[in-house]
């Protein structure tokens, strides 16, 4: 039968992954000599489409999370520009979360970020030597790591399991940290930032490891719940001064 050039192209209907990879690459698809304040309004819908990339493509969710703060950053420095609100360093909690779908195993892993980062930040805070390290970023790290533990409790108790042991050692070693209060040489990325900021991206790259590395692989609304938990930590990391450079994030 004859075809029509381009019809099946037209008729092809995009999957919710392309569709979000579509949203969140638009900035980069406009063409060269594009105004800025476009580019700027273009990459304002960049961070929520990241998120949903992490949760509607299949091993994309490290870098639809690493992503979502990698435009808040680049939202950030437009928004100084234009005389906008920059995106905010919210509460990285899982506050009104009820249930997550996925295996407990990655829950405790990220309980445990939680805490050791909760841990070393009040250390660091109290020293008063570290720039970023305040009790309420503690506090906001120890708050979460509770929740994750709550809902393995829920889950496992759902499921009829046993009881499971608290993953939170509450405390760590941190001689490290201790010995480079200001700024840290951080294998990640290779460069020398400052310490609260390794912690929050220690953590961040923490929790995206637990949860690509379950066997089963979590529900969209999962995933993206903790997406968004791991971004916010990296994007809170970019704001205290880790490079936001891919060369520093995908290494």
């Amino acid at each position: 039968m004859p075809r029509l050039a381009g019809r099946a192209e037209a008729e092809r209907q995009m999957s919710p992954c392309e569709k979000a990879l579509t949203t969140a690459t638009a900035s980069g698809a406009l063409p060269q000599g594009t105004p800025q304040l476009q580019y700027y309004v273009t990459e304002l819908t960049a961070p929520l489409a990241w998120i949903d990339v992490a949760g509607q493509c299949t091993d994309r969710f490290a870098e639809g999370a690493l992503r979502n703060a990698q435009s808040k950053t680049v939202v950030s420095l437009l928004a100084d520009k234009y005389g906008q609100a920059a995106p905010e360093v919210t509460p990285a909690r899982l506050d009104g979360v009820t249930s997550l779908k996925i295996d407990t195993s990655a829950l405790d892993d990220m309980a445990l970020a939680e805490d050791r980062a909760g841990f070393a930040l009040e250390v660091l805070a109290a020293r008063g030597q570290t720039a970023g390290a305040t009790l309420s970023l503690s506090d906001m790290h120890k708050a979460a790591a509770q929740q994750l533990v709550s809902l393995t409790d829920a889950a496992r108790g759902s499921a009829g399991s046993a009881s499971h042991a608290d993953p939170r050692q509450k405390v760590y070693a941190i001689d490290n940290l201790l010995a480079n209060p200001v700024a840290i040489a951080d294998n990640a990325s290779g460069q020398n930032v400052p310490t609260a900021a390794a912690i929050e991206m220690d953590c961040a790259r923490a929790e995206i490891a637990a949860v690509t590395g379950t066997q089963s692989k979590p529900d969209t609304d999962t995933a993206m719940i903790l997406a968004a938990l791991a971004a916010k930590h990296a994007y809170t990391a970019m704001q205290l001064g880790y490079p936001s450079s891919d060369a520093a994030l995908f290494r």
